[in-house]
């Protein structure tokens, strides 16, 4: 008996010990999840919400004239200054590949010297049918006395005014 006594005191001190256990560890720190905003939950989602309810409780008539201007006036104000926060924070890889694309020329950006009829200029040089439109490119003619690259379907050089000889 004295044996069933002790057997059931350390079962119960386990279990207790079990329990109480995590009130005496260290607190460690929750892993950080990095889940996207609601677009609801932003700040200019909240004046948007606000500018919603605020028109809904006007067409109800839980709102005045006066009360409508100035709660209107309020949010609105929020929601454009959290807009232009928000265009204000762009990524900077997207502000460098615009950057690219924008100090680029029409002929630079078509590298390998390949022109789509429809689209102009593209930029894979080994390619041989337009990413954009799936069309066949053709390389782009040279101008017989200045050798400036002629525009497709132009009948005159942009550069030296000769005539170009209509394709074959």
């Amino acid at each position: 008996m004295a044996a069933e006594a002790v057997a059931a005191v350390a079962l119960g001190a386990l279990v207790l010990w079990y329990i109480l256990s995590p009130l005496f560890r260290s607190a460690t720190a929750a892993p950080a999840f990095l889940d996207p905003l609601d677009p609801e939950e932003t700040r200019r989602g909240i004046a948007l919400i606000a500018l919603k309810e605020i028109d809904f409780d006007r067409a109800t008539g839980k709102l005045s004239d006066a009360d409508y201007q100035a709660l209107k006036e309020k949010y609105t104000h929020e929601a454009v200054a959290a807009m232009r926060e928000e265009d204000v924070s762009v990524d900077p890889v997207e502000a460098l590949i615009a950057e690219r694309a924008r100090t680029l020329g029409p002929v630079e950006a078509g590298a390998g010297g390949q022109v789509c009829p429809r689209c102009g200029p593209r930029p894979e040089p080994d390619a041989r049918f337009c990413s954009n439109c799936g069309g066949g490119l053709v390389s782009p003619a040279a101008c017989r006395v200045c050798h400036a690259p002629l525009e497709p379907g132009s009948r005159f050089c942009s550069n030296c005014g000769v005539q170009v000889p209509a394709p074959q």
